[in-house]
């Protein structure tokens, strides 16, 4: 329970500080665009605290679920200068894409720094076309240890190293799942490193007739790829790339399937599409797996949460930087002015339709991890 709390409270700080990043974006770029920004905001009302500084007011809320930026004219039919309305629509453009563009580059600092010390296991998302060095070779980390299981027995716990099993090495799942299910009901020897400790253990396997598998682990793959500072800045853009467009495709495939997502609220098991995707207690549980790997797995969590976040925020859906923008050159082209309180209410029935998913996809959380 204790870590399952820290677990949360990480989150809610990594999530918060993005959030916050993406509003300085906002912030820095209004201010060279000439717009008077009226308050910067750290979480959302009501406000328990605020200063007034060079004509903003820095406030600090009750809600830990992120913060805003308030420019000057920006939901009233307010046009003079110094107000958002009354900028020009590339001040308007840098304005709304410029927390887009601190996520990305928060991803690419964060990339930049695991590429250059050890970056963590990406699979298909790895820039293959690069000459890398192993930071950490090829291992076998248990994610889960089954209470009650023959692993959990001899005292084996999640963040452990599993080297080797009867002398054979093991770097993948499934040679750990051979190994086991060979050799079902026997006692074999694992070499298994703890911190800084390598020792050998006995354990006797589970039958072949028994449940929950043979030793009662759950175990991942890691290692760790290092690439020198010229080559890790094309490492960093690659990865930061592939990781944006991947999860615009995410989100759009999500959408295509809210359908199904809705009719299997009435059913049992989990949609593919909600298998894919994530929500505030998913990630929780992600994280929570993560911060057994150390911090390189956490700082890449971080890395990739950011570009989602600028993925998310520049598609043209109401009530994100990209609906925004989309409503402004819709209406700078076909010349026709979008009333203030019409765009409101625009933004607010998008708001309440992406909360609504948001629940929709923490239902499945709650199938998936309990």
């Amino acid at each position: 329970m204790v870590m399952l709390t820290l677990t949360i409270i990480l989150v809610i700080v990594l999530f918060m500080t993005l959030v916050l990043l993406h509003e300085w974006g906002h912030f820095v770029a209004a201010k060279r665009s000439g717009v008077t920004v009226e308050e910067y905001g750290f979480g959302f009302p009501p406000r328990l605290f605020g200063r007034r500084w060079r004509g903003t007011l820095y406030s600090i809320n009750l809600l830990p679920l992120g913060g805003f930026v308030k420019l000057k004219g920006e939901d009233e039919a307010d046009d003079r200068p110094g107000t958002f309305n009354g900028a020009s629509l590339g001040a308007k453009t840098k304005i709304l894409l410029a927390g887009v563009g601190m996520n990305l580059v928060v991803a690419l600092v964060l990339f930049y720094g695991l590429a250059v010390t050890g970056l963590p296991a990406l699979g298909p998302l790895e820039p293959t076309f690069l000459k890398a060095s192993y930071a950490q070779p090829r291992q076998l980390i248990l994610t889960e240890v089954v209470a009650g299981s023959p692993a959990a027995a001899v005292g084996l716990k999640t963040g452990d190293y599993l080297i080797s099993a009867n002398g054979e090495r093991l770097t993948t799942d499934e040679a750990l799942r051979d190994f086991t299910k060979a050799h079902a009901g026997e006692e074999v020897t694992l070499r298994v490193r703890q911190g800084a400790t390598e020792r050998d253990v006995a354990v006797k396997l589970r039958a072949p007739s028994e449940q929950h598998g043979y030793l009662g682990v759950g175990s991942q793959q890691v290692y760790k790829l290092r690439y020198d500072p010229l080559s890790a800045v094309v490492a960093a853009a690659y990865i930061t790339g592939a990781i944006f467009v991947a999860t615009i495709v995410g989100i759009f495939q999500l959408l295509i399937h809210i359908p199904s997502l809705v009719a299997g609220l009435f059913a049992s098991g989990v949609p593919k599409a909600a298998e894919e995707a994530s929500g505030p207690i998913g990630i929780v549980f992600i994280m929570q797996s993560l911060t057994s790997l150390g911090l390189a797995y956490v700082l890449l969590f971080m890395a990739n949460v950011s570009v989602a976040l600028a993925a998310f925020n520049v598609l043209p859906l109401p009530a994100l930087d990209g609906g925004r923008l989309a409503v402004l050159v819709v209406s700078r082209f076909t010349k026709r002015s979008i009333s203030a309180k019409l765009e409101s209410r625009y933004h607010t029935v998008g708001f309440i339709a992406l909360i609504a998913l948001m629940l929709l996809i923490s239902f499945y959380d709650l199938r998936k991890f309990f």
